[in-house]
């Protein structure tokens, strides 16, 4: 064996290895972000019911159809707990780790897609690093919509056509 041929054995050795090693890694950090994400869900019911709220359920998934061109496809969004207080009824989304802020786009996304699949009376965003529980609101610009131009063009038409009308008779 020459050694250009060891030093290319050498090199897909070592890339292997990297690889490898890399791949475990990232593994081992998911695993430990989802025992996070885990433990926090649990502590989640606790801080629910000290707060007031019913859990209603753990997890729901709620079915939609998105249409593509007019052609269905079917979906879900999982929600992590619906809870009620007072008779109204809310998405709760626990947050832990570095994502806990509703301003951000992915977070708030995910907030809005809530809202609008589910329908519920209000969305209540969990940080359980930091242990508060916010309220989410979305509101939308209506387009105000002016009668009197409408009115003023339909006053202006009938006495037109009353004018046109006297003159004819």
């Amino acid at each position: 064996m020459r050694n250009s041929d060891i030093l290319i054995l050498g090199i897909l050795l070592g890339s292997f290895l990297f690889f490898y090693i890399a791949r475990k890694v990232k593994r081992i950090k998911i695993k430990r972000m989802l025992a996070i994400a885990k433990r926090g869900e649990k502590n989640a019911i606790s801080f629910l019911t000290k707060a007031g709220y019913d859990i209603v359920d753990i997890q729901k998934k709620q079915k939609f159809t998105v249409k593509i061109n007019g052609r269905p496809y079917s979906s879900y969004v999982q929600a992590d707990f619906l809870v009620k207080k007072g008779g109204k009824l809310y998405v709760v989304e626990v947050k832990t780790g570095k994502q806990t802020r509703a301003t951000t786009a992915g977070v708030r996304r995910q907030l809005l897609e809530y809202y609008l699949v589910f329908n519920p009376h209000g969305i209540l965003l969990l940080d359980m690093e930091n242990g508060t529980l916010k309220q989410i609101e979305f509101q939308w610009q209506k387009k105000e919509y002016s009668l009197s131009p409408l009115f003023l063009a339909m006053g202006f038409g009938l006495i037109l056509g009353f004018i046109i009308w006297r003159l004819i008779n």
